[in-house]
């Protein structure tokens, strides 16, 4: 996951294109605002991620014949788990 300084770094990037290409205006509240907007999609879709990943890792921890980790049973196991936890979050 990128860091929230890295996530506020590239907004305010991409907030800043805006302005400068009049995609968005001063008068919505200025730089700051805009970069704030920017962010919270960032922010909120990283620690949705998070949550899928850590009841993930959960549930194949808890599983008495779960496949080494790293392996490529595993690793499909894994997708297949996080696939269906999205669904479950609304996140297909």
């Amino acid at each position: 996951m990128l860091s929230e300084d890295r996530i506020n770094a590239i907004a305010g990037k991409i907030a800043f294109e805006l302005m400068k290409k009049r995609y968005v205006t001063a008068k919505m509240g200025g730089l700051g605002q805009l970069t704030a907007y920017v962010e919270k999609p960032f922010l909120e879709y990283f620690e949705c991620e998070d949550e899928i990943d850590s009841e993930v890792k959960r549930i194949l921890a808890s599983m008495s014949t779960c496949p080494p980790e790293g392996s490529f049973a595993y690793q499909a196991l894994y997708r297949k788990k996080k696939e269906e936890i999205a669904h479950r979050f609304g996140r297909t």
